[in-house]
């Protein structure tokens, strides 16, 4: 009887020590994106004793947190890395039975650490539903590197050794800056992303499946440039400048401030350049149904060039739900080239002739844009209204002489001396309308309206020198002019699914183009307008395998609006035997995508593997053919270069990127990928047609040794290239550089050299079409040395967050009622 009532007793004591406990819980999140953050630690103390934990626990895989504590009070410390430290009061005192914290809002830390070494390294690469993400900011180069060379190591995207940029193995492909399309950029992208220091970024986001919200244009995706814009109050910035064998210097400066309500981020840059004579030589072979002939010509052509860029935003924040942001940017330089060739023509066109040309291509943009955002009382519902203007010249020149060779002849036996210069670009403007709303954690909505004028223009004046009265004439029979207007009016409606390890996202938009063509030329002068809708579904899923594994995919479809650099008619023909022009009666271009992606990260290795099959009906393809015609009683023979909608291909591809850091000292990784393409003409009687496989594969190895120094070396490869006509022999590249940092990781130095044992780049195509196959070979200067310095300044400031915390009975009624969500309103600038 004792032993029972002992028994009863201790029971009894049990239950009421346990009653008097307090079953705290709640959720790590971070602020930027609001997900989850796993195995985050908690310290608890007791308010009396702050520097004393008693208890110390981890949040799960899901960012969730639970813990009993008796009534009292109480300081929680949260810590993770990479965000800064967030500490909270709880008195619980009066309270009984549990708390729900709810969501625990954990900001990037923006701090500049002295002399501590972190062996913890965050992923380079996330996964998200519909996107890749590669943190810039992590990357350990970016310091001294160009937004161009990160593009390089960016998953799904390739750079080849002449800064040409691919997504996926295409280069139909649209370039976002903070979420919204610049023509300015993706007319110019290796030009403008070199500007560009990568110190000025945090994130570039390529994204392969665009939901309903983004632009249809753009076959192969979409990548987004994210700009670096503080949060704490203060200044940051960096100086810079560069010089290389090629005689070219560049300097750049970036600065960001937020003092209060207002921030301004800016960056400015300037480069000049000189490229190296390259020699080309050409080899046209002309059969049935024409007569045998052979064309051989050889040449070369010298580059100097300059380049500015100049960008900033600034942005108003009068309270927590409103923001104002005004963006401006302009880009702007030009290309001057001279070209001497010789020309040799046999079989049933006998002549010969020499030629020098002098050329200069201007390019650039101006670009404007206005943007609001209001906020609501639901976390995460947003109304954004934005107007954006752009204005993209495309302008050229040239002026050519042409002599006969001694005893040769040619069309213009005196010889012929002629002058062109083209004024040519487009306005456009913007009008959009969006809304997102989360209906509750796991459902959400969004829609959205936009309006687009776009006006493209070309006018060209062409003279000739006239031997016999020794005076310039105009060229009337060469006019090719263009007005082009679109106006583009477009909606969409998306909803996204996501609860425990599924998400979905599906949408569709709907687009509607007017379309007025104006075409003028010596024989013609017309006027033709067009009306088409377009319809385009998106749909994506992903499933997320384990904490840091995730498999997703999806189907989009795209189209591509051809712009004025296509649809332009201004002919060049500065080589009188290889013209080239665009075509404005082109039509949208159509693309379906399907892919399957995987992503895993640890610690020390990231991978992402990606499949993709793509297909198009009436693709945008550049096409060549010849035209024969007859000029002063001799039968010449040019060959035509433009672009047609005749392109069937399909594409099935791999991508695979794979980063692995050991240790501390050593990071390397590798992206590339292999696709097989077989293209065919949709020209009636028309049997051009090709099918092969291109790859393209790049990867570098990073040594981080004591004392801020470091060794990378990096290298790429790419396979053949496959065109409806032309196939492109492989070719390689590699560079070396050494870096250091001095005065507190402020000063960068590094010293860098691009193909040492390689003076040339040797590349070669072959075209092949009905009665005619032309082999080109270029040769260009391909080993250079250069030298950057760059310098870091500014005032960061970094607080840990204080909220402090005073619960309530009723604060625990309405959390157990779902209205309180336990997290705090951090004040805008804090």
């Amino acid at each position: 009887m004792n032993k029972v009532f002992v028994l009863v007793t201790c029971l009894l004591m049990s239950v009421t020590l346990v009653a008097q406990n307090i079953s705290v819980t709640g959720r790590l999140v971070s602020a930027e994106d609001n997900k989850p953050l796993p195995y985050a630690t908690i310290a608890v103390a007791e308010e009396s004793d702050p520097g004393n934990s008693f208890r110390k626990l981890a949040t799960n895989e899901n960012g969730k947190f639970s813990t009993d504590l008796e009534k009292g009070k109480y300081i929680l410390v949260f810590n993770f890395v990479g965000m800064d430290e967030v500490e909270e009061t709880l008195d619980l005192t009066s309270v009984n039975g549990k708390y729900d914290l709810g969501d625990i809002i954990m900001t990037e830390s923006s701090t500049e650490l002295e002399e501590i070494n972190v062996t913890a390294q965050r992923p380079l690469v996330k996964v998200e539903l519909d996107k890749l993400t590669y943190s810039a900011k992590d990357d350990p180069e970016a310091s001294t590197s160009s937004v161009l060379d990160l593009l390089r190591k960016v998953p799904l995207i390739t750079v080849d050794g002449e800064d040409e940029i691919q997504l996926k193995g295409s280069s139909n492909f649209k370039i976002y800056v903070n979420g919204k399309p610049s023509n300015m950029v993706s007319s110019n992208p290796s030009q403008v992303l070199k500007s560009m220091p990568a110190n000025s970024i945090k994130d570039i986001e390529v994204i392969t499946d665009p939901g309903a919200r983004y632009d249809a244009e753009g076959v192969g995706g979409i990548i987004n440039i994210v700009t670096d814009k503080r949060v704490d109050d203060g200044y940051s910035g960096s100086v810079g400048g560069s010089a290389n064998s090629f005689e070219g210097l560049g300097s750049n400066l970036y600065l960001a401030t937020k003092y209060g309500k207002l921030g301004f981020t800016g960056n400015v840059g300037y480069d000049m350049f000189k490229q190296p004579k390259s020699e080309t030589s050409s080899t046209t072979e002309e059969f049935t149904p024409y007569p045998l002939n052979t064309l051989s010509q050889t040449g070369a052509t010298s580059t100097i060039g300059k380049v500015l860029f100049l960008n900033g935003s600034m942005s108003f924040e009068p309270d927590t739900i409103n923001l104002f942001n005004l963006s401006v940017s302009r880009f702007g330089g030009n290309f001057k080239s001279n070209t001497n060739q010789q020309a040799v023509s046999g079989e049933a066109r006998p002549y010969s002739y020499t030629s020098e040309s002098n050329s200069v291509n201007n390019f650039g943009g101006m670009s404007f844009s206005a943007d609001y955002q209001r906020s609501f009382r639901k976390k995460g519902e947003l109304l954004t209204g934005s107007y954006r203007f752009e204005r993209n010249p495309n302008d050229s020149e040239y002026d050519s002489k042409y002599d006969v060779e001694p005893g040769g002849v040619f069309y213009y036996p005196d010889g012929y001396q002629l002058k062109s210069v083209n004024k040519a670009g487009g306005n456009e403007h913007t009008f959009q309308v969006d809304y997102v709303n989360p209906l509750n954690g796991k459902h959400n909505v969004e829609t959205g309206v936009k309006y687009i004028f776009r006006d493209n223009s070309s006018r060209a004046v062409h003279t000739y020198f006239d031997v016999e009265d020794n005076l310039w004439k105009p060229d009337i029979d060469r006019k090719n002019d263009l007005d082009h207007t679109q106006n583009i009016f477009s909606g969409y409606g998306g909803y996204s699914y996501r609860s425990g390890k599924i998400g979905m996202k599906i949408g569709l938009r709907a687009e509607q183009t007017q379309q007025n063509i104006h075409f003028m030329s010596a024989e013609l002068d017309t006027v033709v307008g067009t009306n088409y809708f377009d319809l385009v579904p998106s749909a994506t899923i992903s499933y997320q395998i384990g904490m840091t594994q995730t498999i997703r995919g999806g189907y989009n479809m795209r189209i591509s609006r051809p712009g004025i650099w296509y649809l332009n008619p201004y002919i060049n023909d500065v080589d009188p035997n290889n013209i080239s022009y665009g075509n404005p009666n082109l039509d949208s271009e159509q693309q379906h995508n399907f892919n399957i992606n995987y992503g895993t990260f640890s610690q020390k290795v990231n991978l992402n593997a990606t499949i993709s099959y793509s297909f198009a009906k009436n693709a945008v393809t550049a096409y060549s053919f010849i035209v024969q015609d007859v000029e002063d009683g001799i039968e010449k023979s040019v060959t035509h270069n433009t672009y047609a909608n005749i392109g069937r291909n399909h594409t099935i591809g791999t991508n695979l990127y794979l980063s692995w850091m050991p240790n501390e000292i050593i990071r390397t990784y590798i992206n590339g990928g292999v696709n097989y393409t077989d293209i065919k003409s949709t020209q009636e009687n028309s049997r051009l047609q090709n099918s092969g496989f291109s790859g393209r594969a790049f990867g570098g190895i990073t040594f981080s040794f004591p004392r801020d120094f470091r060794f990378v070396t990096n290298g790429g490869f790419f396979l053949n290239q496959v065109l409806l006509q032309t196939n492109q022999s492989p070719f390689y590249f590699y560079s070396m550089s050494m870096q250091k940092s001095l005065i507190n990781k402020k000063l960068d130095l590094s010293l860098n050299v691009q193909n040492l044992f390689s003076e040339y780049r040797d590349m070669s195509t072959t075209t092949k079409g009905e009665g005619f196959t032309q082999k080109s070979r270029f040769m260009s200067p391909a080993r250079v040395f250069s030298l950057s310095v760059t310098y870091r300044f500014g005032d960061l400031k970094s607080s840990i967050k204080r909220v402090q915390r005073t619960i309530t009975n009723e604060d625990v009624m309405q959390g157990e009622s779902g209205t309180q969500q336990g997290a705090a309103t951090i004040p805008a600038g804090s």
